[in-house]
């Protein structure tokens, strides 16, 4: 019994966990929903962003333009980490990183701004 319990408790965390695709992945992910994803690149590994997989009512994903290049001329993304979030599959925000490269917003932030996508809807 409390095996059963403890996968139960795993299957919410492991579906809204961040996860690589690729771009042709891309237009299904985030047709339905809330999807977030984080235009991503081996070369600045250092700066990912670290909190996306702990966003709650979305899903997460990261997408390599190094190895998917055509992403970044398709959704304008100009440098790394840029993370856009998709409303249904169109883009509902953009967060883009400084001139370090690195991400300024919070996860704090970005949850807030999840969070009035989702309460928009009720309005």
């Amino acid at each position: 019994m409390n095996k059963l319990l403890f996968l139960l408790l795993l299957i919410p965390t492991t579906a809204f966990s961040q996860s690589f695709i690729k771009l042709k992945e891309l237009d299904a992910k985030k047709s339905k929903g809330i999807t977030i994803v984080e235009f991503w690149a081996s070369f600045n590994q250092s700066n990912e962003v670290a909190f996306m997989k702990d966003l709650d009512d979305c899903r997460a994903y990261r997408l390599d333009i190094s190895t998917n290049p055509a992403a970044s001329s398709q959704y304008s993304v100009m440098s790394v980490p840029t993370v856009v979030v998709f409303d249904n599959g169109a883009e509902a925000l953009r967060y883009t990183p400084n001139i370090l490269m690195q991400l300024v917003a919070t996860q704090r932030e970005v949850q807030s701004d999840i969070d009035n996508i989702i309460l928009k809807k009720f309005q």
